[in-house]
């Protein structure tokens, strides 16, 4: 085995995300690498140098003790985290969630962002899911299992397949390999009893008495706003000729259709003063008002905790229904197509179709 030298080693290392180096060659038929434990490049050619003279006089004892000493973790979880939120190829608010995911992991397994990153691992998760499902009936165990698994699943992206070259993660590291349930997606079925009705029948009789309860309905039911964007939707989006709603989880504008002639102006007095649709704090905006309105759809038959969402996927169903596709209903909705197929669209049977062939001579 020939040993180059130092210069030559030091051309040949790696840079690594930590500001440590790592030198990679064929010994014996595998790739074997040596991180030595120094952020000096010279420093470290002459350390690998070490190894590699102990690996070609078979002194494989002294070279497995160099190699322990350079898998020892010295990754930390904060230096995780700083390379996911520089590196991450995802929208900004989705990192947000995810880490905050992962911080609550951390502390229910009683760790800090100073800790190495070994400390996590897949048994701990699978602990931690067993704890977070608890010892209840079967249907608070299936909603305290369906939470700790997706709460999960977050904390996991962390450790997606191609940020794991950025970590140095130790050998043996299983955390991102723990399985997780997948949330099993069911075709959403508008109700046939006449809940819709009977809900723009009260909430229309609530308009002038209770104005803010009844925008909330319209901009769910009649325009298919999550209860996020409403709180946040603003007077400067009821342009002319639509409804330019700028916030959406696929970060496209969706510029909805006005359902009544009067429905611009109708939005507009709610909070004549102020600068958003809805009237009142933030926390009347997206909390407040939606407790109320769950509260009386549930008075006139839905029987979900958020029939506020129902409203949103009854007017996405009713998009795809009228307008045969299911792009356009996820456009409505500021979703892919993939999730408005999956969640939202479910009366929209596959058309049936047949390909016109020419006859052979």
């Amino acid at each position: 085995m020939r040993i180059p030298n130092k210069k030559q080693i030091a051309k040949r290392l790696k840079e690594l995300p930590t500001g440590r180096f790592q030198y990679r060659c064929e010994i014996g038929g595998k790739t074997k690498k040596h991180s030595p434990e120094t952020t000096d490049r010279l420093l470290a050619a002459d350390r690998v140098k070490i190894w590699l003279e102990a690996q070609a006089s078979g002194n494989f004892e002294v070279a497995s003790k160099i190699e322990q000493k350079a898998v020892k973790p010295v990754m930390t979880i904060a230096q995780i985290i700083q390379i996911y939120e520089r590196l991450a190829n995802i929208k900004h608010r989705t990192v947000i969630n995810n880490l905050s995911a992962f911080r609550t992991y951390l502390g229910d397994n009683k760790l800090t962002i100073k800790d190495p990153v070994s400390k996590l691992n897949k048994l701990q998760a699978e602990a931690w899911i067993r704890t977070r499902t608890g010892k209840g009936d079967e249907e608070q165990q299936a909603k305290a299992a369906y939470s700790a698994n997706s709460l999960l699943r977050q904390a996991k992206s962390i450790f997606k397949k191609d940020l794991l070259p950025h970590y140095e993660l130790g050998e043996g590291f299983d955390f991102h390999r723990v399985k997780v349930t997948e949330a099993k997606c069911a075709k959403f079925r508008p109700a046939t009893d006449g809940r819709y009705r009977n809900a723009w029948l009260r909430i229309n009789a609530l308009k002038e008495s209770d104005p803010q309860l009844h925008g909330a309905f319209i901009l769910a039911a009649a325009y298919g706003l999550r209860n996020s964007e409403a709180g946040k939707a603003k007077k400067s989006w009821l342009l002319e000729d639509c409804f330019d709603v700028r916030l959406s989880k696929t970060d496209i504008d969706r510029q909805l259709p006005y359902q009544s002639e009067g429905d611009r102006e109708l939005l507009l007095s709610i909070n004549p003063d102020g600068e958003y649709i809805l009237a009142g704090t933030k926390t009347e905006r997206n909390d407040f008002v939606w407790r109320r309105l769950n509260k009386l759809l549930r008075s006139v038959g839905f029987t979900g905790q958020k029939g506020v969402y129902e409203l949103r996927k009854y007017f996405g169903s009713q998009v795809a229904l009228q307008t045969k596709s299911v792009w356009q209903a996820a456009q409505m909705l500021g979703n892919t197509p993939e999730v408005a197929r999956q969640h939202y669209v479910g009366l929209l049977e596959t058309p049936k179709y047949k390909i016109q062939r020419e006859e052979v001579a």
